[in-house]
């Protein structure tokens, strides 16, 4: 394991430090292979809504209510909101993928029916989205080393399908203790981050990709996650 020098805790962080320490976050991601892009935003970047974790329920996502992270049981909007407004910076970073890994009614019916995925579209998916996690924790670690000890990260897609798709049961909803306490978050859209229109605002390509959305109509999918430093 690397070891890690924490840095003093200050009652106040001067401006030249956070920024320096925002552009030094951001270089580590942009150094893990598959990152496309890290930006340094403010809170006026940041768009909360409460409809968003509706769209997990309806209709019905086929995690929703599987694990600790995803609606119903994950943190709501309205508490996303109040967390956000203790915050003036964060790091916004995405992954760009084919798009055939992400649209197509053939991907759909598997991800549906659990049934075989002979492309292994689920599994280049399930990659990507743990690559955005490996980026979430390590950014958000860096931050409490650093003093920013409560920077919280949230990452992409259900944790119960990226982390524990081999297990029936989510063990934290069963009263025992995480398979992956330190690895482990909710995604940007289960705590009600508006993740496209957050997007659109920096300029990024992304495109709404459902069941109905043929890979050939869309230039590629694309995973997101957040840091809120400070």
């Amino acid at each position: 394991m690397e070891k890690t020098i924490p840095r003093k805790v200050k009652e106040h962080i001067s401006k030249e430090q956070i920024r320096d320490d925002l552009r030094r976050y951001q270089e580590e991601v942009l150094k893990i292979e598959g990152i496309t892009s890290a930006l340094i935003i403010d809170r006026n970047g940041i768009y909360v809504d409460p409809r968003v974790p509706y769209k997990c329920s309806i209709p019905k996502c086929h995690s929703y209510g599987t694990c600790i992270h995803c609606p119903p049981h994950a943190i709501s909007a309205e508490e996303t909101q109040k967390l956000v407004n203790h915050y003036d910076h964060a790091i916004f970073l995405k992954m760009d993928v084919p798009s055939d890994i992400v649209a197509g009614k053939e991907l759909s019916e598997v991800v549906v029916s659990g049934g075989l995925d002979p492309k292994k579209k689920i599994i280049q998916t399930g990659r990507a989205c743990i690559t955005i996690g490996k980026a979430v924790s390590k950014v958000e670690s860096m931050a409490f080393y650093d003093g920013y000890y409560l920077a919280i990260g949230f990452t992409a897609a259900s944790c119960k399908a990226v982390l524990c798709s081999k297990f029936p049961n989510c063990e934290v909803l069963e009263g025992r203790k995480c398979r992956h306490p330190y690895f482990a978050r909710p995604s940007m859209e289960a705590a009600g981050f508006d993740v496209l229109r957050m997007a659109a605002k920096q300029g990024w390509d992304v495109y709404p990709i459902g069941s109905s959305c043929f890979p050939e109509d869309v230039a590629h999918g694309t995973f997101m996650g957040l840091i809120l430093i400070t």
